[in-house]
């Protein structure tokens, strides 16, 4: 089972992902601000992370750049969601960027593509 994290600080927003994807088959670990994020990033070795970027004490932009910049999740998949726009250094570090809102049917279709093959990640 593939593991997602959703960083987000809005509750309705990471209550009816985490819903909608563990429907889907994902295992779900959430967290609300961008240092939430990444000791859960560090504690649950997700597959893939769904990061908002405008959140409180660390925001996604930051805990981007840690992901990028850490040896062991430098390669993990990022999909930013953000109804912001992404700086040009935001764009080159993630992986896809999801403009909010954004179709239900977008967001499956990205996670799919973007989760590594079976057995590409330790």
């Amino acid at each position: 089972m593939k593991r997602l994290l959703i960083v987000d600080d809005e509750l309705a927003i990471v209550e009816a992902l985490e819903d909608i994807l563990s429907l889907e088959g994902y295992d779900i670990v959430t967290a609300y601000n961008g240092d939430e994020g990444l000791q859960r990033l560090l504690a649950s070795k997700p597959d893939l992370v769904l990061l908002d970027l405008m959140m409180p004490v660390m925001d996604g932009g930051e805990l981007l750049r840690r992901i990028r910049a850490h040896p062991d999740l430098c390669d993990l998949p990022v999909v930013v969601m953000s109804a912001g726009r992404l700086t040009e250094e935001e764009r080159r570090a993630s992986s896809h960027f999801l403009a909010k809102p954004f179709e239900l049917d977008d967001l499956l279709g990205t996670i799919a593509k973007q989760l590594p093959a079976d057995g590409a990640r330790a």
